[in-house]
């Protein structure tokens, strides 16, 4: 688990990660309640300013266990990103049940009034972003997930919760195979980006929603079409 030497220092201008004292006795505006299974996300300002809290503290014991293993993962995909043009600051972990990270105010990027006007904005700075975690051997698995990739109101793209991540170090075995995924992953994942702010709006929308995943493994094949073709 990340300790104190992670926490954003103040002199950052951004709120520091608060104790669990502090956190408890906040007042909390939910952005998610996750019972039973998941955590509760929140914004909190314990005197310093907002910021966003994962927690599972409020969960049963069981799976408060499970959460401790997302949290202390979440924290160290943190902790290796590093800070990161395009990812929340890291806050530190309020405890072994919660973490905290800076608040990004903005919309769904799916949602951006203006996608069809800067759609080629978007997407560079969508590409660029996911071409750093390749190179990383770093894997944002929810990166596909519309809810996970804001916008700003000065029209930069955020990625937001590291929980669902892989990675391997470079130098690392593994690290060059993990890289070649990496590639044809983030290209997939871009494939998808391009459909969702096709001018017009989203081709997919009013058609009937196949099987889970089908979308997905069709991005993949068109990913690795266009890889080869390169």
């Amino acid at each position: 688990m990340p300790s104190a030497n992670h926490d954003t220092p103040k002199s950052s201008g951004l709120p520091r990660r608060p104790s669990r004292s502090q956190l408890d006795a906040a007042p909390k505006d939910y952005l998610t309640r996750g019972a039973p299974f998941k955590a509760d996300v929140m914004v909190v300002d314990v005197g310093d300013g907002e910021m966003v809290v994962k927690d599972f503290s409020g969960r049963a014991w069981w799976r408060r266990l499970i959460g401790r293993l997302e949290v202390s993962r979440e924290c160290r995909a943190y902790a290796y990103l590093g800070p990161m043009p395009r990812f929340p600051a890291f806050l530190g972990c309020v405890d072994k049940d919660a973490l905290a990270v800076e608040k990004i105010d903005g919309v769904a990027l799916a949602r951006a009034a203006d996608s069809e006007e800067n759609r080629d904005r978007y997407l560079a700075q969508l590409r660029s972003a996911m071409e750093r975690l390749g190179e990383l051997g770093f894997l944002h698995l929810d990166a596909r997930s519309n809810k996970n990739v804001l916008l700003r109101p000065d029209k930069q793209v955020i990625f937001i919760d590291l929980a669902g991540s892989f990675w391997i170090p470079p130098g690392r075995l593994g690290h060059r195979l993990l890289r070649r995924f990496a590639e044809l992953y983030y290209e997939a994942n871009l494939i998808k980006w391009e459909t969702l702010l096709a001018t017009g709006g989203d081709p997919r929308k009013d058609q009937a929603k196949p099987p889970r995943y089908v979308h997905g493994f069709v991005d993949l094949w068109r990913a690795r079409k266009r890889l080869r073709k390169r």
